[in-house]
């Protein structure tokens, strides 16, 4: 019996990474889910949380993490064991790996280091940053394979489709197959992200922290972890010792989380994550799983003290996290997607999952991860950049892939009427107003049925004292609406003849 539960949890491990990664390929142009392909991260009762905290909004669709945290009232904390897609990628490298045993002791002292973490970021989330964001499992895997995985495996793929295509007799097969992976796999342009580097780096970090032990990443720093935990304090799903028990140290050595006591009988409800490892690896059958009432609960590892300093941290890090964004709403050329909510509540809610950026990959290729230009709290949240990419007149599919609400969901023709911004010439690198020479292709570009760009005739006096007529463009600002083609499509080398600034941006 424990052999089968240990085959169903690894089932219902990979099925959940399978879903996740296949909702992931759901979010593209054009978007026809089988159902919404945020809906995973709507799972997490961490983002749900923190998101409340800092917006003070109540998200109803991320009703599901309600429903898992009530679950693991009764069930322990069976999401990280069962469903968690980077508790999965864990368990699959420390099997490559297989980190010592011996480590697992020393690995366990710092597991009041995952109460800390979630102490400093409610406290953070109430003071009105939200840092789900850099924590959060389910968000950290959407958001390394949007930027790094998913790019690299394109490359890759292209690459030896590439090279095989030069064999002579495969060329044929090989149209083929592409044509196939193009039309469920594979974009039609290789996708390009800025920050792909770091976020990769970061994520191979946490990887190769089982290094010192295994899950040692959920087991002391994850604060998803950490809250599931303190609901499972009085779990009714026991692990139950039979007296066959010889205290033999198979099921404490090779329980993951270490949470079986050094007696082997007792366990730490906060820790077990319901991987049945200890059941199935012992040699007696002496340990099952049953449902049933204990009035002992185990203790939650964080001091006093420390909970108090995380806490301390938590007012210090909001604090300086907007010493350099004294007012938010005053960053020039920081272009939001269409729709989104006011800088506040935007950033209050923004989970930095990439889910927009993903689709947005997928038509105009505008979003991208921020950096610096949004302050410390605005880091990878979406922005646009018409050096990538711009805002695709026929699209709205950003705010229906946003899990968390921080882009307004307007109707398409809504969308062609919200102004993101304003386009601006750079006379000093336009063609007909540096040199002299017409140039229609901003125009051309313009989507809007009036167009936002206007010529109008004008003289034009040469380096050699010559006059020529020029046909001088301008923007018209009340029709302009910031979709940024104009800056993607000019033809000046460099630095574009066109520059895009926030003015005139409506928020919702």
């Amino acid at each position: 019996m424990s052999q089968y539960l240990r085959r169903i949890r690894l089932a219902a491990q990979i099925f959940s990474l399978c879903l996740f990664v296949f909702l992931f390929l759901q979010a593209v142009y054009p978007y026809h889910p089988f159902f919404p392909v945020q809906t995973m991260l709507q799972w997490s009762p961490l983002v749900a949380l923190l998101t409340l905290l800092s917006s003070h909004h109540v998200v109803a669709a991320m009703w599901p993490a309600a429903l898992i945290l009530f679950l693991t009232l009764f069930l322990g904390r069976f999401f990280c064991g069962w469903v968690c897609p980077l508790g999965t990628i864990i368990d699959g490298f420390d099997y490559l790996i297989r980190p010592k045993k011996k480590l697992l002791s020393s690995s366990s002292r710092f597991r009041w280091w995952k109460f800390a973490i979630l102490t400093f970021v409610v406290i953070t989330a109430i003071a009105g940053s939200q840092l789900a964001w850099v924590f959060d499992p389910l968000v950290i895997v959407n958001r390394v394979l949007t930027v790094a995985i998913f790019p690299i495996f394109v490359f890759f793929t292209e690459a030896i489709l590439g090279l095989l295509w030069n064999v002579q007799f495969l060329d044929k097969t090989l149209f083929g197959i592409h044509r196939f992976l193009q039309s469920f796999l594979l974009p039609l342009h290789q996708p390009y992200f800025r920050q792909g580097g770091t976020i990769l780096v970061l994520f191979l970090l946490i990887l190769l922290l089982s290094g010192l032990g295994r899950r040692f990443w959920c087991r002391n720093f994850c604060p998803l972890g950490a809250l599931l935990g303190i609901f499972s304090k009085y779990r009714i799903l026991q692990r139950v010792v039979s007296e066959q028990c010889d205290s033999c140290n198979v099921c404490y050595f090779n329980c993951r989380m270490n949470a079986i006591k050094a007696d082997c009988l007792s366990f730490n409800k906060v820790e077990c994550i319901n991987s049945f490892e200890c059941a199935a690896v012992c040699p007696k059958g002496a340990v099952t799983y049953r449902f049933g009432w204990s009035p002992k609960s185990s203790p939650i590892d964080l001091s006093r003290r420390r909970f108090l300093t995380a806490g301390a941290v938590g007012l210090l890090g909001v604090g300086l996290l907007g010493l350099d964004f004294p007012d938010r709403n005053k960053r020039g050329s920081l272009i939001r997607p269409p729709g989104a909510l006011s800088e506040d509540q935007f950033l209050d809610r923004c989970i930095r999952c990439q889910e927009c950026v993903r689709i947005c990959a997928t038509t105009g290729a505008f979003l991208q991860p921020a950096w610096l230009e949004a302050g410390w709290e605005g880091i990878w949240s979406p922005v646009g950049d018409a050096r990538y990419g711009y805002c695709e007149y026929t699209c709205n599919l950003c705010a229906q892939v946003c899990p968390t609400g921080a882009i307004h969901l307007l109707t398409l023709a809504e969308k062609q009427q919200t102004k993101i911004g304003t386009a601006y010439f750079d006379k000093s690198r336009c063609i007909p107003w540096y040199s002299g020479d017409d140039c229609m292709v901003c125009e051309e570009h313009c989507p809007t049925p009036e167009k936002a760009i206007v010529f109008r005739e004008g003289e034009f006096v040469t380096a050699h004292g010559k006059v020529k007529k020029v046909k001088y463009p301008y923007v018209i600002e009340e029709r302009c609406i910031g979709c940024g083609i104009c800056v993607n499509r000019c033809p000046v080398e460099g630095k574009p003849g066109i520059f895009l600034t926030r003015d005139g941006e409506q928020r919702y």
